[in-house]
Order: structure tokens, then sequence, then C-alpha cells
């Protein structure tokens, strides 16, 4: 009897797990100067899904953002804001995992 429980634990465990695991989608890339090309620092990056409060990007521009979402609901999307004093800013829907390069232009 314990032999047969067990056998059967181990036919469905596997498919337990696999519907249990979250939804990871990540948008990496950096922010550049339209005009300079060059890196820019402290460009505020927001999710405007989620309504999250944003992190800025670093001394070389990038940046990084990591979202999970439940495996029933829906896997999580990144419409990205990206906003700096002096500069326009730019909203894009991230819909792939390669790396993003990202251009604002100063406002003159």
């Amino acid at each position: 009897m314990m032999q047969a429980f067990l056998k059967c634990i181990l036919k469905v465990s596997p498919i337990c797990i696999v519907l249990s695991c979250d939804c990871m989608v990540t948008a990496k890339g950096t922010v550049l100067d339209a005009d300079s090309k060059l890196p820019l620092e402290g460009v505020l990056v927001r999710n405007l899904i989620d309504s999250e409060e944003g992190e800025k990007t670093k001394s070389d521009g990038v940046f990084d953002k990591v979202e999970i979402g439940r495996a029933r609901g829906k896997c999580p999307e990144f419409n990205l804001e990206f906003s700096k004093e002096g500069y326009f800013s730019d909203t894009v829907f991230i819909e792939s995992t390669q790396l993003q390069i990202i251009y604002l232009k100063q406002n003159k």
C-alpha cells in the first residue's frame, strides 16, 4: 500500500512543482544621451504597469529590472518610463529579453 502511494506521489509531484513556479521577466539595457551617445546617470526608470517608485541608473547608464509573477496569473509586463531633469521623458513597452538601448533627447 505504501509503495503504491509513493509511486503516485512521485508521478504527481513534478506536476505540482511546475504549476507552482513563478514567471520571471527581466528588462536590461543602457540609457544614452541621444546626441553624445554617452551613458546617462540618474535616469529614473519606472514600470508604469505596477506603479512602482522606480530606480535610477548609475554612472554607466545601465538599468536592470526583474519582475516575478504568479504562475496562474499572467507574466509581468514592462512599460518602462525613463525620465531625467533636462531631458524629454520616454516610455517603452519591453517585449523581449534582449538588451535595450534607450536614447533620451535633451530638452533645450
